[in-house]
């Protein structure tokens, strides 16, 4: 009998599944993965979505944000409680930063933007299901880096985080709930992060249980971050150089023209779009970058008295702000005294950073 050598391969088949009721987007991806080897079971709510998972354990839940009977954070916390080593993909058409973050704290392991492109989806998937080493990757533009240092700080994970920008290379360690060490380009410790945290974009990949080389960093992690925010202030929403050439200071500007600089500032603070201040009774003060002052100032008086309404049926002792978000931008609504800031924001903004380069700008310029 002749004897011949063959090698078999035994073949795993990784199974999907799929929560979002827009079938439209359900059957080109699934169709995709199907033809790329995976096996698909599609769903249109997260209680189905949890009661297959309870079943079968497919290795990747891809979740919508947006479900008829719970949103995608909901099912996640769920099956995170279910199965700590689930793996749950967040998608949404209408995410931001504050959403990017608390996905990933929770535990989701990729955060992606709809409309998904069919090719890109099989290649990420295949991407997240080789990984073996713990590490995670994202977009800047997404997570911001701010964000980033702050689960990981709070949650003292031990970790090196990789940053890229256009070829730029950065990194940061993490150990028992502190920054260890920094590098940017010829830049090491305090410095490096402060380089760092003024990219808005680029791309990361944090991974787990990596020892640093060396300590090169000793202050806490809240200092750095808000000693880095003050610098990125300073430059982007502080004096322009102008001013600083002129003999008066804050204190002893005409109130009018302080309240013009003031706006320009705060249009200037990252994923702001325009800002209005506004006095008593919605009267318009001071504008910068809107495109119609006197309805956002209208909307702004609507939506503090509403906002205020809503404050006191919770006893909340005093409206500190309010955020709405629409399908393309956000409005955030901030009293300061007897006046309103009134700003637009892009829909991926992060309202906490937002909030803290505002209280930046009210402290240095001090408005009668």
């Amino acid at each position: 009998m002749l004897a011949t050598n063959k090698e078999y391969y035994l073949v795993s088949q990784y199974s999907i599944l799929i929560a979002d009721n827009d079938p439209n987007d359900t059957e080109l991806l699934s169709e995709e993965l199907k033809e790329n080897g995976f096996e698909v079971t599609v769903v249109s709510s997260g209680g189905d979505a949890l009661e297959f998972y309870q079943k079968e354990s497919p290795d990747v839940v891809l979740t919508d944000l947006a479900l008829p009977d719970m949103d995608g954070m909901q099912l996640l916390a769920v099956l995170k409680q279910f199965d700590p080593q689930s793996k749950v993909v967040i998608t949404t058409a209408h995410g931001d930063k504050d959403a990017v973050a608390r996905a990933f704290r929770m535990g989701a392991i990729e955060f992606l933007d709809k409309p998904l492109d069919p090719v890109f989806l099989v290649s990420k998937i295949r991407d997240l299901l080789a990984r073996e080493d713990r590490a995670l990757e994202g977009d800047l533009q997404l997570m911001s880096l701010a964000s980033i240092i702050q689960i990981n700080c709070e949650e003292r994970n031990q970790a090196q985080l990789l940053l890229n920008l256009q070829g730029e290379e950065g990194i940061i360690y993490f150990n028992e709930g502190e920054i260890i060490h920094a590098e940017a380009g010829d830049l090491s410790g305090d410095e490096a992060v402060y380089t760092l945290l003024n990219w808005e974009s680029g791309s990361f990949r944090l991974k787990m249980e990596t020892e640093p080389p060396e300590r090169t960093i000793n202050k806490g992690w809240s200092a750095l971050l808000l000693e880095g925010m003050r610098r990125i202030d300073e430059t982007t929403a502080g004096w322009s150089p102008e001013w600083e050439e002129e003999d008066d200071q804050p204190d002893t500007v005409p109130e009018d023209r302080l309240q013009e600089r003031k706006v320009k500032a705060l249009s200037n603070i990252r994923d702001v779009q325009s800002a209005v201040i506004l006095g008593p009774d919605g009267i318009v003060i001071a504008q910068d970058k809107s495109k119609d002052p006197e309805v956002e100032g209208s909307l702004g008086e609507f939506i503090q008295d509403k906002a205020e309404l809503i404050n006191g049926f919770l006893d909340g002792g005093g409206l500190e702000r309010a955020v709405l978000s629409g399908s393309d931008k956000r409005i955030f609504l901030q009293p300061m005294g007897n006046k309103l800031i009134l700003l637009t924001l892009t829909i991926r903004s992060s309202t906490e950073t937002v909030w803290d380069s505002v209280q930046t700008i009210n402290r240095r310029y001090r408005s009668v």
